[in-house]
């Protein structure tokens, strides 16, 4: 991750960017918008975001992360691929992992994700068909052990939506994966354009930090 630390100040200019004013101004968005569907009503929703300044930081691609527990809301800014995997990291050097816009690993997180098992998700969200999935999701636990998840989950595909942020605006297809298993349950929404890949997403991160919502504003 030598890609990281060559980008200190770049990553602060896209913190500075994010957090500058506030109205309704273009280039702007309400995040409560990226969450409604499945997170409204459990937390105030975050601030909106000033998205033409955190572009302007940046000549990387770009997307938003908002956290349930925290309200929390931070740019990801791609700093490594490794074939189909993107690497994307914080102002606070946080990691995130994604496969398709699909979250495969994280660090720097309590309980991080530290691999995943996502080929039927991946497979179902590419063909944008309805079906079962299996995932496994690796974490540290407090031991700093490694312990894996089961689930079992079933893809539905809904209608069709706008995605429309940042330098992103296309039609997409709303997937749903409803997963169970270890007792534990968690619903991710997918946004999928027509070549398979997620703009939109309310993903299951851990059992620490619940639920995350991801918007891709460059890619």
């Amino acid at each position: 991750m030598n890609s990281v630390l060559r980008r200190p100040a770049l990553l602060g200019a896209v913190a500075l960017g994010l957090l500058a004013g506030c109205g309704n101004a273009p280039g702007r968005v309400d995040l409560k918008e990226i969450m409604r569907t499945t997170l409204s009503g459990k937390k105030s929703a975050p601030p909106e975001v000033d998205i033409a300044a955190t572009l302007q930081a940046t000549p990387d691609p770009v997307s938003l992360v908002v956290l349930q527990k925290t309200n929390s809301v931070s740019p990801i800014v791609e700093v490594e691929r490794n074939g189909a995997y993107r690497t994307y990291v914080t102002p606070s050097r946080q990691t995130m992992t994604l496969r398709q816009g699909v979250v495969t690993a994280t660090r720097g997180l309590s309980n991080d994700l530290m691999s995943s098992d996502v080929d039927d998700t991946l497979r179902l969200i590419s063909a944008r068909r309805p079906g079962q999935t299996r995932r496994v999701m690796r974490y540290l636990d407090g031991e700093e052990q490694i312990v894996a998840l089961n689930f079992e989950c079933q893809m539905s595909v809904g209608g069709s939506q706008k995605v429309a942020a940042g330098e992103v605006s296309a039609m997409a297809r709303v997937m749903s994966e409803n997963c169970k298993g270890e007792g534990l349950s968690f619903t991710n929404t997918y946004l999928v354009d027509g070549s398979g890949e997620v703009l939109s997403s309310v993903q299951w991160l851990n059992p620490t930090y619940g639920p995350a919502a991801i918007q891709v504003l460059r890619r």
